[in-house]
């Protein structure tokens, strides 16, 4: 049975990281998150498969942080959009999150339509706050691959 488990953990691991060091893998992870998080609902998938191709990275790895880490795309819309709102100094009629699931209720164009300010704001604050969360966790994942590399190796995922 735990030779049945490190053998799927070493062949998932073996495909994310194929061809990175750890130091390139926290970057396409962080990569993946911090686009995950863009209050554009549908568009993080093209944006990580973009970068992805365009700066060489890994698609797998770089996928699978965006889609682990899409449910803190709706969490953070309603923060974002507040940050915007406060640099931008544009005031908003409020927004409930009722309100946001029945407008997307009446067909994805529509609500992009109705929604366009909200977005175009809560994308100011994400614009605003993703590169220092980027740089925090890059930092971290980086600490933690550099820790339980070893462990890695001795599995026999290494690069």
């Amino acid at each position: 049975m735990i030779k049945w488990k490190n053998k799927i953990i070493g062949t998932v691991a073996n495909l994310l990281r194929q061809g990175l060091s750890p130091k390139k893998l926290s970057i396409v992870i962080s990569l993946g998150v911090t686009i995950s998080v863009f209050p554009v609902l549908g568009a993080t998938t093209v944006f990580c498969t973009a970068i992805s191709i365009l700066f060489k990275l890994n698609l797998p790895a770089i996928q699978l942080a965006n889609y682990a880490a899409f449910p803190l795309q709706v969490i953070l819309f309603f923060p974002f959009l507040k940050i915007g709102e406060k640099v931008s100094k544009v005031s908003l009629d409020p927004l409930s999150q009722a309100h946001l699931i029945a407008t997307f209720d009446e067909g994805f164009i529509q609500a992009i339509i109705i929604l366009f300010d909200y977005l175009m704001i809560a994308c100011l604050g994400w614009v605003l706050i993703i590169i220092p969360i980027f740089f925090i966790l890059n930092f971290s994942i980086l600490a933690i691959l550099n820790k339980y590399e070893p462990i890695l190796v001795k599995l026999g995922i290494d690069k």
